[in-house]
């Protein structure tokens, strides 16, 4: 009897998360569309690839020994310096083109 009634509930919840989730998706913008990891795969071949590689070689254990975090600690502070320039080109480039007060 009460695994039943468990079942019961069970088969409730996933309707009710069904359904939820079928609202979530008819209402979302339509001119909105994120692209699927596929897509993005398509777009950047190398940077997926590199993802990929720093994935195996941390679940891998390569970032356990020492020579495995400072090639991490490496890749991660020119992948931030580069962040950093780009950030601080782009706004220097843009300082003055935008529309003050809403005018313009």
């Amino acid at each position: 009897m009460f695994n039943e009634d468990l079942g019961k509930v069970d088969r409730q919840m996933s309707e009710v998360t069904v359904d939820t989730s079928e609202d979530q998706v008819a209402s979302a913008e339509p001119g909105i569309i994120a692209p699927t990891l596929t897509e993005r795969i398509r777009e950047r071949p190398l940077v997926s690839l590199g993802l990929a590689g720093l994935a195996g070689f941390v679940v891998g254990g390569g970032a356990s020994s020492r020579t495995g975090a400072a090639a991490l600690t490496l890749i991660a502070r020119i992948w931030l310096r580069r962040a950093a320039t780009d950030a601080l080109a782009s706004a220097m480039t843009a300082y003055g083109t935008a529309k003050r007060n809403g005018s313009g």
